[in-house]
């Protein structure tokens, strides 16, 4: 007797059977996209890890900070992502590849305050800011206010970067080109970025610590020993 074929002849399917190979494939084409498409947490700890290995490599704030910005606008568009750095009561634009160098350059350096547009108020009051609809807000001068809706950013959130010791290091920004809320997500990949900042700001402070420390104990040993 020759074996039973494995598969049935297309005639002798049963539409039960029919479903059951459609859910497989189905299952199997959502099994292969979630396989190929990285997840944001993912995608979240993939940019974190990259970050601590450029600064392990000699890589300036600059270009790690870039380089997150430039992630977050891959993965969560329509952002544009910019990061700025405190300086006294000043923030100046340290980084956003996609932010027009026009805009960077009319607030640099920005004043914080409670009224000094989202990342000026984030800094100022160490609190995170969400502005839906910027031509609607109150804490957006009228010159910051015109300036930033002729650049195409409509809302603008921003995280104010706080160290372990509650000094505030900078901010990151998150604009977008029409009026928008967030949604928990969004809120989640903030807080994720804004932490990735901060430790690129702390490392970047403790290297530089260091080396002067280095400098001043090499300085004193040979004013010693002249």
């Amino acid at each position: 007797m020759s074996p039973e074929p494995r598969l049935k002849p297309d005639h002798e399917i049963q539409p039960s059977d029919a479903a059951g190979v459609a859910r497989t494939a189905g299952s199997e084409s959502k099994q292969e996209a979630n396989i190929a498409t990285p997840s944001r947490a993912e995608s979240l700890l993939a940019a974190e890890k990259r970050t601590l290995e450029m600064l392990a490599n000699g890589a300036s704030l600059s270009e790690v900070l870039n380089d997150l910005c430039a992630s977050i606008d891959a993965h969560a568009p329509p952002v544009t992502s910019m990061v700025c750095l405190m300086n006294g009561e000043w923030l100046s634009p340290c980084a956003g590849p996609n932010v027009a160098a026009t805009f960077k350059a009319a607030i640099t350096p920005w004043r914080i305050g409670p009224d000094r547009a989202s990342c000026g108020a984030a800094a100022f009051t160490k609190q995170r800011v969400i502005v839906p609809n910027i031509s609607k807000d109150p804490r957006w001068p009228d010159d910051a206010r015109d300036l930033t809706l002729s650049h195409g950013f409509t809302a603008a959130w921003s995280e104010p970067l706080i160290s372990k010791d509650g000094e505030v290091l900078g901010t990151f920004a998150m604009y977008y080109p029409e009026p928008r809320a967030p949604q928990y997500s969004d809120l989640e990949l903030i807080n994720a970025a804004g932490h990735i900042a901060r430790i690129a700001i702390e490392v970047e402070r403790s290297h530089l610590a260091l080396k002067n420390a280095l400098v001043d104990s090499f300085n004193s040993q040979n004013s010693g020993t002249s």
